[in-house]
C-alpha cells in the first residue's frame, strides 16, 4: 500500500513511515498536486471537503494512535516487521545499509562499534539510522497498537 497524506497529518506519515509504508507527504500542497498523488496512492486526510472532493479516507482524531485506529477500520492494516524502520521517516526513502567507512565518520563511535552492520543510510537526505532505544520505544509503541 502507498498513501499520500494531508498537510495535517505529519505525525501519522511519520508512524506509517515506521511501518515501513511508502507514505509521501509534504506541509503544503496545490489542488492539482493532491489530484494527481491520489491517482496512484491512498489519500488520508483531515478534512472533510477535500475527502468529498478527491475521495479517500477522512481522519476525524487528532491523536496518532487514535488516527491509526480509524485507518484500521478503513483498511487492513497489518505492516510486516520485516519492513519496519526500511524507511527515512524524514522523505520516506527507502533506507540502503550504510557504506562502514561513512558511517564511522558520521556516527557516535560508540553506534559504530556496536552495530557496524546494522547502520541505514538515507540516500536522498542523508541521514544514519542504527538500531537504539528510540527504535526500542517505537517497537514497543507499535506492539501496543496491535502490530
Amino acid at each position: 500500500m502507498r498513501f499520500v497524506l494531508d498537510s495535517m497529518l505529519g505525525k501519522l506519515a511519520k508512524w506509517l513511515r515506521v511501518m515501513g509504508y511508502d507514505s509521501y507527504y509534504k506541509k503544503r500542497y496545490t489542488l492539482s498536486e493532491i489530484y494527481s498523488l491520489s491517482k496512484e496512492r491512498i489519500f488520508i486526510t483531515k478534512n472533510t471537503k477535500l475527502a468529498m472532493r478527491i475521495g479517500g479516507i477522512l481522519l476525524r482524531k487528532n491523536n496518532v494512535e487514535e488516527q491509526i485506529e480509524e485507518l484500521k477500520r478503513y483498511i487492513e492494516l497489518k505492516p510486516d516487521p520485516r519492513n519496519w524502520f526500511s524507511r527515512c521517516i524524514v522523505c520516506n526513502t527507502e533506507l540502503i545499509s550504510a557504506d562502514p567507512d561513512d558511517a564511522k565518520e558520521s556516527v557516535p563511535e560508540y553506534v559504530y562499534i556496536e552495530n557496524k552492520d546494522k547502520i541505514k543510510f538515507c540516500p536522498l537526505c542523508n541521514r544514519f539510522y542504527w538500531p537504539g532505544t528510540h527504535k526500542e520505544r517505537m517497537v514497543k509503541k507499535l506492539k501496543e497498537w496491535g502490530f
